[in-house]
């Protein structure tokens, strides 16, 4: 399994503006699931740290490397989401997403 990672900040001005977007982008995935081979799909909001912003975080499951490339070129082909990410960069804190991929490793001494 694949596991794609990314967090980001929203400053709270743009809190529901951003809460908006993201209910926009994850429909337009699950209208298209054919398209996203994408195992399953998981957005997390931490607490405010401040009274500037909130943290958010998506963990998102592959089988394999072959899906995560072929989701990425879907993304990259669908014009809506493009759009849609274009809005969402919009809203959230300059240089803050980060974004990592992490293989798993060793079901067995899982918990």
């Amino acid at each position: 399994m694949i596991y794609d990672l990314g967090y980001w900040r929203v400053p709270l001005t743009n809190r529901e503006k951003h809460r908006e977007i993201m209910r926009a982008i994850y429909s337009n995935l699950k209208s298209k699931r054919g398209e996203f081979p994408v195992i399953s799909s998981r957005l997390f909001i931490m607490n405010a740290e401040s009274d500037a912003f909130e943290t958010w975080l998506y963990i998102n499951v592959f089988a394999d490397e072959a899906a995560h490339t072929q989701n990425a070129e879907a993304l990259d082909r669908d014009q809506k989401a493009a759009m849609l990410r274009e809005e969402w960069k919009s809203l959230i804190l300059a240089g803050s997403f980060k974004a990592e991929i992490w293989t798993e490793f060793a079901p067995d001494l899982w918990l």
